[in-house]
């Protein structure tokens, strides 16, 4: 595992029963800094996200998290040790209010109950609209609000690292430069985040580096400088294949 690295994935295949998708992905994310991962539709993305949170097994390579071994570990265990994720489309119990979608982030916990308030003034700080509307059914919120519910409900558990994916889907760019704030407090209060985002220049504007996929595989790797003086992102939208198998 690389010094200072939160989350290092080595040598990585991936895929959905008989169909691969990753082939040999390699990322490291460094411990208080934003990743980019940006690609295409269909470039595996999202597969990677899901494997290393332990939705899908791998069929082979390493991830490490804190240095723990976490290659098919189950999800329960990798939430357990900090590492959340934020999946694309925003899973939030609609029936249930705001609260109580965020009172869902804490479960499995144990805490007293002033740490519970310290948390839910921590999310009500960053989303002052949840904090207005806390009996609100997330089923009538807005997409910006839904998803803005949806990280907060991550952050309920303090995550080490949290991975975003696709937070701007949809979202007016208002709001998407209020989720993109929100990630630049998080970084600054601490919290590792890999941010997949079709939003490229917005992407590249608050991360600290970036990766590129293409056709399951990274093509490359470097400081948002590097990445926008370069042609990675040219190659990488064009000739993706998709990262879901075909019905």
């Amino acid at each position: 595992m690389s010094e200072a690295a939160l989350l290092e994935v080595g040598g990585l295949d991936a895929g959905y029963g008989p169909v691969g998708v990753l082939r040999g992905v390699d990322l490291s994310v460094a411990a208080g800094t934003i990743v980019a991962l940006v690609g295409s539709n269909g470039a595996g993305k999202s597969t990677l996200l899901r494997t290393v949170s332990g939705l899908l097994r791998p069929s082979a390579g390493t991830i490490a998290f804190a240095g723990e071994a976490i290659a098919g570990a189950r999800p329960h265990r990798i939430i357990d040790l900090g590492l959340l994720h934020v999946a694309e489309g925003r899973r939030l119990f609609r029936r249930q209010d705001v609260h109580s979608n965020l009172e869902l982030g804490l479960y499995g916990t144990r805490l007293d109950r002033g740490e519970e308030k310290r948390r839910y003034d921590f999310v009500y700080d960053l989303f002052p609209m949840l904090a207005e509307r806390p009996a609100a059914l997330a089923g009538i919120l807005s997409g910006g609000q839904q998803q803005m519910l949806a990280i907060a409900q991550a952050l309920m558990r303090q995550p080490r690292l949290v991975m975003l994916d696709e937070p701007s889907l949809g979202l007016a760019p208002i709001v998407v430069d209020q989720v993109m704030a929100v990630l630049q407090r998080l970084r600054a209060g601490g919290t590792t985040i890999l941010l997949v985002e079709q939003m490229v220049e917005q992407a590249l504007d608050i991360a600290d580096r970036a990766y590129v996929m293409q056709n399951g595989t990274m093509i490359g790797s470097g400081t948002p400088a590097e990445i926008r003086a370069g042609d990675l992102i040219r190659r990488a939208y064009l000739g993706a294949v998709s990262d879901r198998p075909v019905p």
